[in-house]
This record gives C-alpha cells, sequence and structure tokens, in this order.
C-alpha cells in the first residue's frame, strides 16, 4: 500500500521516495528505532537542499 501512495504524489516539486525496514509497524518501541531516525532525518536534509 506504501508503494502505491507514493505514486500519487505528482504534484510539481513533490518529492517523494521509497525505502523498507525490516522492521514490525511499531518502530518506536523496537530496538534500533535510531536507524530509521537518522535515515529519515537524512533524506529530509538531503531534499531541503534542493
Amino acid at each position: 500500500m506504501n508503494k502505491s501512495n507514493r505514486r500519487h504524489y505528482k504534484a510539481p516539486g513533490t518529492v517523494t521516495d521509497y525505502h523498507e525496514f525490516e522492521r514490525s509497524h511499531w518502530t518506536c518501541a523496537e530496538p534500533g528505532w535510531e536507524e530509521v531516525a537518522d535515515y529519515a532525518l537524512e533524506w529530509a536534509l538531503r531534499h531541503a537542499e534542493a
């Protein structure tokens, strides 16, 4: 479903991406949640510069 949702964002200037982590749905309660947070922050900073 998330891959499909990503394809629906087609407005000019819209930036989307898809990255899959091998985790459960409850990311914030799992050990290693920092990996997901770091990825999201790095992605946002990379695209904020564009």
